[in-house]
């Protein structure tokens, strides 16, 4: 019985610190989206640069939470399974439901942007602020 005890609280423990270790890796990769980045909206590769903010504000349970060119953010995921931290989510104006999804990598956070009713789509760039 002492030993079955023993067995059953090692467990606990072992899972307890396993938890504790996908907790403290997730928070890790949370902070590599959270805060405001500078947002390169520009329409072809050669034009001026156009900046607008991308505001992640809070990640729980993988729900994205934030502002993406002055919008509140709806729909908002983040996946933190792969060697990237992808995300989606999605924005809106008076007119027109916009999609958004992109990746962080080294600092950096790469997306794309698609608007059926305008017949458009965009990629953009952007560096934490």
């Amino acid at each position: 019985m002492k030993n079955k005890l023993i067995l059953t609280l090692s467990l606990i423990m072992f899972t307890a610190s396993l938890i504790a270790q996908e907790s403290n890796a997730v928070s890790s990769k949370s902070n590599q989206i959270l805060g405001t980045w500078k947002i390169d909206l520009r329409p072809t590769p050669d034009a001026e640069g156009y900046y607008q903010e991308f505001a992640v504000t809070k990640i729980s349970d993988n729900v994205l939470e934030g502002t993406f060119y002055g919008s509140t953010i709806s729909n908002g995921l983040v996946n933190f399974n792969w060697n990237r931290i992808y995300f989606a989510f999605s924005t809106s104006d008076t007119s027109s439901d916009y999609y958004h999804s992109g990746y962080v990598e080294e600092g950096k956070v790469h997306g794309i942007s698609y608007c059926p009713n305008r017949n458009f789509t965009a990629p953009w760039t952007g560096v934490k602020k």
